[in-house]
């Protein structure tokens, strides 16, 4: 029997699984005759950050790399081993030892590797696909029924990644600092962070997520060399400690393959589709940010919100004004949160017309912060900071409450049948929880279904997992309308539109902009193609944004079938908007 290396298991049988857990994460294939270390790059990356003493060997049992553990354990230094035969480090045994290398059998043995510490010694040879021996493998581990305290404790380690945790990784780069006398010597720390990890949780449950999180931890071993020193700080925030890049390319380098090889689609049993993830890496370097390990870490995790606030799938260096500026970023964050548990966002609202009645048929319920210190704030301020924050789920369960309230209160005082459309995110109706929440709110506030619209934007309906387009699904066959907003700005194609339950579509405010463009042409050409697309599929056409006169022939001339803009109303307060429609036909 083989592993994933070519190692023949039955001549370690009793081998270590701390280890060879991550030699097993190496991709499939067999040792080739170039040298273990160089055809297990994946595996000595790991190598460093495992908790057992390792050492890889050439085929005559002469070390080539060493990890961490085994210079802490024999108290020396990488270079004091690198180069030397095993058999010489460990000289009482090497009869032993050079007796193993010759025949090409793995060994355990029982040694003193120090004066009064006894140890157990594994050798195990790594073979090409001819079966013959490249390389070895050696692990040391002391036996710690004789209480030595040069054991790392186990809680020093991820228990799901087995990569070492923040405790030890700040261990190990206090070694580097005080090891490195030479200021031109840098010391680069990476904090690696999965965007909006905490969904994947929530969508495809915690076995999913573990999942990621492990392939995030072997994609990180394949990306990085064996010198490199990789770890989990927490959730979905991991950590790589490089010891030799001179420069800010090379840096920059490092980051861009992180990341690039974190956006690979991850194939996780489990999930019906492809789960796709960006990271963002914060970036700080040693001695250039101080010496400090335990303030150098903390100011990698501020670099990586600094990160996460220029978008997804980027990285930020760490520099004097960093801090201040996560501060202010988390002061934001806490003051949006408490907005919403103190009910400071207000839903103003705005008339939809039909053309062919002149009528109010309905409202958009739009979003204002009333902030007690800046006043009204408006959405395009707070909800990129509420989605990056990971408080758009409760902000938007806030306004379809708040919403489906409203339009209680305007049946219980008799107004004619009206509908009144929300705006939510593909992120949103992703949840798992989504369907339930709406129809809790319905079943709560008493409105039929019918009269609540749901509207998401057209790129967000194409982009969608097929978990959100069967979602959609069992919202319309609750019986709530749903409406693809901005039109145009997408990319969808009729034959793709059809399989979506939309009941109505919204021409983006630019095209409705256009039509007062006298170009020669017809400036309206776009707003007229979207109109003749939603007639030809049966659905209602809505323009937004119509703000002169001129628009409004237009759209009325094309068989538009409702509009919404400032010509008509600005957003309005409930009892304004009562008034509004009291008042009979608007245009």
């Amino acid at each position: 029997m083989r592993d994933t290396l070519g190692l023949k298991s039955y001549e370690f049988h009793n081998v270590s699984l701390d280890f060879m857990s991550f030699v097993s994460m190496a991709p499939q294939g067999t040792v080739s005759q170039t040298g273990i270390e160089r055809d297990l790059a994946f595996s000595t990356a790991f190598m460093q950050s495992a908790k057992d003493a390792v050492a890889m060997l050439d085929h005559e049992g002469e070390v080539t790399s060493v990890n961490a553990a085994l210079t802490e354990f024999m108290h020396v230094q990488a270079s004091d081993l690198v180069g030397r035969s095993i058999a010489s480090i460990f000289a009482t045994e090497s009869a032993q030892i050079n007796v193993a290398i010759s025949d090409a059998m793995g060994i355990e043995f029982e040694l003193e590797a120090l004066p009064g510490k006894s140890s157990k010694l594994q050798l195990i040879p790594a073979r090409d696909k001819n079966g013959d021996v490249s390389g070895w493998i050696a692990m040391l581990r002391p036996l710690e029924a004789l209480g030595d305290d040069s054991v790392i404790p186990a809680d020093s380690f991820d228990p799901l990644t087995n990569l070492p945790g923040r405790r030890l990784i700040t261990s190990r780069l206090e070694r580097l600092l005080d090891a490195s006398d030479d200021e031109q010597e840098q010391i680069t720390i990476l904090c690696v962070d999965l965007d909006g990890f905490g969904r994947i949780n929530k969508e495809f449950g915690r076995a999913v997520g573990d999942n990621i999180l492990l392939e995030t931890s072997r994609r990180l071993g394949r990306s990085m060399r064996a010198s490199n020193i990789i770890g989990r700080l927490q959730e979905d925030m991991f950590v790589v400690v490089v010891p030799d890049m001179r420069s800010h390319e090379q840096i920059n380098a490092v980051a861009s393959r992180l990341i690039s090889n974190i956006a690979v689609p991850f194939t996780i049993k489990g999930a019906r589709d492809s789960v796709l993830l960006t990271t963002s890496v914060g970036i700080v370097i040693a001695p250039e940010n101080g010496k400090d390990a335990e303030a150098l870490i903390n100011f990698a995790q501020s670099a990586v919100e600094l990160a996460k606030q220029s978008g997804t799938g980027t990285y930020q260096f760490y520099t004097n004004n960093t801090g201040g500026e996560v501060r202010e970023r988390r002061s934001q964050v806490n003051r949006l949160r408490r907005a919403i548990d103190d009910d400071q966002m207000r839903l103003l609202y705005q008339p939809k017309v039909s053309l062919a009645s002149g009528e109010i048929v309905a409202a958009e319920a739009l979003v204002r912060w009333q902030d007690p210190e800046s006043g009204m704030i408006l959405p395009a301020e707070f909800i990129p900071l509420a989605e990056d924050a990971g408080l758009i789920d409760p902000l938007g369960h806030k306004i379809l409450s708040q919403a489906c309230e409203t339009l209680r209160s305007w049946q219980d005082a008799d107004m004619p049948f009206l509908r009144i459309a929300v705006n939510v995110s593909a992120r949103e109706i992703a949840r798992a929880s989504f369907f339930d929440d709406l129809t809790h709110i319905l079943n709560e506030t008493g409105i039929e279904p019918d009269s609540l619209e749901l509207e998401i934007t057209e790129s967000a309906v194409m982009e969608s997992a097929e978990e959100v387009i069967q979602s959609l699904r069992e919202i319309r066959r609750l019986g709530v309308h749903l409406t693809a907003d901005d039109f145009g700005t997408g990319y969808a194609s009729l034959s793709y539109l059809r399989n979506f339950p939309l009941d109505s579509i919204k021409i983006d405010t630019t095209f409705v902009g256009d039509i007062d463009k006298d170009d020669g042409g017809d400036g309206g050409g776009l707003a007229s193609a979207v109109i003749a697309i939603g007639h030809c599929l049966g659905i209602n056409v809505v323009a937004e944004g119509v703000e002169t006169q001129t628009q409004l022939d237009y759209l009325r001339w094309r068989d538009c079938d409702e509009v919404q803009g400032y010509l008509i109303s600005e957003p309005l307060s409930s009892e304004d908007f009562i008034a509004m429609v009291q008042k009979g036909p608007a245009i």
